[in-house]
């Protein structure tokens, strides 16, 4: 409902508006609307005492409900009436002036990259051209001085701002909501060249202003949007116009018929439902999407069994990548799922979720010798915690593996070594080409064979009775035996096969290149680094390297060609091999002393 201020000045209704508070970001659930003000906090004086027996004051507020948990104060109840409904602790009341409402994408624009176009700062016909003084020698070589207007010095300045220039352009954690008002620059205007463009925490909520967007941007392949609260879209509808937009501005600013070419769109973090997937795909909004992020979105079941429509068409015929990361996932049905739902499907990523934890569907899964495309599988921190899990997993045919951080080899007790586990999956899975994003090399497929196979020869290890479980050990090992021949290898241990597979094969070549302003003029160095190599080891080799960067400010980022800013190593205790550092990579070394003042306002 509204608020009780009786003299509040008109404008557009704020329930329901996404906001920013102290950073923060909230939807306004009630209000503006005046409330007691909260008793103060020492106790009066006997002066006083006349002055708190008065009626307390009242203050003019809003009630909101924040996006993450921690930041409220209740659930919409105020002194025990409810004014609005919320989780606890994620609501609470602030006063009107102290919430940030949302601005147009010229606003945004110009506050970050323009600011003298705003209102506050000096209009073109208001600004001076600038004078300076210049030194030279006349003709009889005397030393003189004058003073030149340099003409049109603004409109070359204007130039060097240009929006043809924007390759990547991030409006991320910034009050931007609306395609329109067009409220800073008039006339024609977009983004031609843009490619890349992150929207994340903004105050956007509207699929119409993401499609008026996109229209701005005609290259536009790289799109997220993470962590914003987008309305939900109704299928069968059509796309309303984008709000404030003027009634003499046509609902298309581009030539006809305009496509998207959006091939990357990121809804980490947004609670978007499947409804409104399939309603952006029937209006055609992002008709040449291939990878699709949804990572934390309470996909619990990951796809809906009846995504296929009643005349046999999917959704997002060309995806072929699809993040379902932090989902609560624990149905292994759902990898046949994608498969039946996107044919072209060939990366599914299912880290962080509850896989392994039951192995239902598991078995039959890897059973199944339909024809497919998916060759990518990613299980990173998962519930794989026994090696009959681990035997159904290696019996699923894939080029691509990412199995690290899940309960086997994690924890104060692990039941094997990573090393070991590496050897088992390589020993195991014929077909896989990386594991852990790093290359298979063929005399580690050797050695990881020869030393399964000895195991078997052996007989009675307890290993390979549980892999047998859910996977045709014996047959593996009859393979085996084909290409190696009997392998007498009872006398290996693990702790012997795994310190000669570390040093042999799990050394790569990586190309350190200083980028900090302190080392931009050292030489780029080539290192051969263990796959094992924690990012705070490489950190500290870098600081032996580059020295005039102290340790806690180097920064490291793996340059990726897919990324437009590469993947930053921000976790110290991971392991080059979770980042996918391989043979041929390169890391940034960076100084946090820069990307600050690059940062800075």
């Amino acid at each position: 409902g509204g608020g009780s201020g009786a003299d509040a000045p008109a404008e557009a209704p704020l329930v329901g508006r996404r906001v920013r508070v102290s950073g923060n970001l909230a939807t306004v659930r009630w209000g503006p609307g005046l409330v007691q003000a909260p008793p103060p906090k020492r106790a009066p004086d006997a002066e006083g005492a006349e002055a708190a027996a008065a009626p307390a004051a009242m203050v003019e507020v809003v009630g909101v409900e924040y996006d993450d948990p921690g930041l409220g104060k209740h659930d919409g109840t105020h002194q025990g009436q409810r004014l609005f409904s919320c989780p606890p602790g994620f609501g609470s009341f602030v006063k009107r002036e102290k919430i940030e409402l949302g601005v147009s994408i010229q606003k945004a624009l110009a506050a970050k990259y323009f600011a003298g176009m705003l209102e506050d700062a000096a209009s073109k016909g208001q600004r001076s051209e600038e004078v300076d003084a210049v030194d030279f020698v006349d003709s009889k070589g005397r030393e003189k001085s004058m003073s030149v207007e340099l003409v049109g010095r603004y409109s070359i300045e204007q130039r060097q701002q240009r929006l043809e220039s924007f390759v990547e352009l991030a409006l991320a954690e910034t009050c931007f909501a609306t395609r329109y008002p067009e409220d800073v620059w008039e006339g024609d205007w977009s983004l031609p060249n843009l490619k890349s463009l992150w929207l994340d925490k903004s105050l956007l909520d509207e699929w119409s202003d993401i499609a008026a967007v996109c229209e701005l941007c005609p290259r536009l392949e790289w799109l997220s949007v993470a962590r914003t609260r987008l309305r939900p879209i109704i299928r069968g509808r059509p796309l309303p116009a984008p709000s404030a937009m003027p009634e003499c501005v046509s609902s298309r600013l581009v030539l006809q018929p305009f496509v998207c070419q959006v091939k990357t769109l990121v809804l980490n973090w947004t609670k978007v439902s499947w409804e409104t997937l399939l309603a952006l795909d029937e209006l055609q909004v992002f008709p040449c999407l291939e990878n699709l992020h949804l990572a934390h979105n309470e996909f619990s079941d990951g796809i809906p069994s009846d995504l296929v429509r009643s005349d046999g068409s999917r959704p997002f015929p060309k995806l072929r990548c699809l993040v379902l990361d932090g989902n609560g996932i624990s149905d292994w049905r759902i990898i046949k799922r994608a498969i039946e739902t996107f044919p072209k499907l060939e990366q599914l990523h299912l880290n962080s979720n509850l896989l392994g934890e039951s192995l239902q569907g598991l078995v039959e899964l890897a059973a199944d010798q339909t024809p497919r495309r998916l060759t990518a599988l990613f299980l990173n921190e998962n519930k794989l915690g026994t090696w009959a899990a681990i035997g159904a997993v290696a019996s699923y045919a894939v080029l691509e593996l990412r199995a690290q951080k899940n309960p086997l080899t994690e924890g104060d007790s692990p039941l094997a070594s990573p090393m070991l586990l590496r050897q088992v999956f390589i020993a195991l899975m014929p077909t896989l080409m990386r594991l852990n994003a790093s290359e298979v090399t063929v005399k580690e497929r050797t050695a990881a064979e020869r030393y399964i196979l000895g195991l078997a020869s052996k007989g009675g290890n307890p290993m390979l009775k549980a892999l047998a479980e859910c996977c045709d050990v014996a047959g593996h090992a009859e393979r085996l035996r084909g290409i190696h021949g009997d392998v007498m290898g009872g006398d290996i241990t693990e702790e012997a096969q795994a310190s000669r597979s570390a040093l042999s094969h799990f050394l790569v070549q990586v190309t350190l290149r200083p980028v900090g302003a302190a080392i931009i003029d050292a030489p780029q160095t080539a290192k051969r680094l263990p796959h094992t190599m924690t990012v705070a080891e490489l950190k500290r080799l870098c600081q032996a390297l580059f020295k005039q960067v102290p340790y806690d400010r180097i920064r490291l980022q793996l340059a990726d060609p897919a990324l437009p800013f590469g993947v930053p190593l921000d976790d110290d205790a991971r392991e080059l091999g979770f980042y996918g550092v391989g043979d041929g990579a390169e890391i940034r070394v960076d100084d946090a002393q820069d990307v600050k003042k690059c940062t800075k306002p």
